[in-house]
């Protein structure tokens, strides 16, 4: 998941530096990849936030209580309990 995240951080930098344009580019070419380059440059950041908040969430079952063959006091499972656990310490 590090790798992902750095790698979107990477590639939103790279879009942002290509916003400059090249030589040889008409204004209205110029405006173009602008745009573009900003466009895509957002989307990785906006893909790096959305996978952060989705993989920072502990993992969490999810089992409908009738599903289950449980009451409506069930606990978590120990081992996914001490699991949550190590990782806030």
């Amino acid at each position: 998941m590090r790798r992902v995240r750095k790698t979107l951080e990477w590639r939103a930098a790279w879009w942002e530096d290509l916003r400059k344009g090249w030589e040889g580019l008409d204004e209205a070419m110029m405006e173009g990849v602008n745009a573009y380059a900003s466009r895509q440059a957002n989307m990785q950041h906006m893909l790096r936030t959305r996978f952060s908040r989705l993989w920072d969430k502990p993992m969490v079952p999810i089992v409908r209580q009738e599903d289950s063959g449980e009451g409506p006091y069930a606990s978590v499972d120990p081992i996914l309990e001490e699991l949550v656990e190590d990782d806030d310490e």
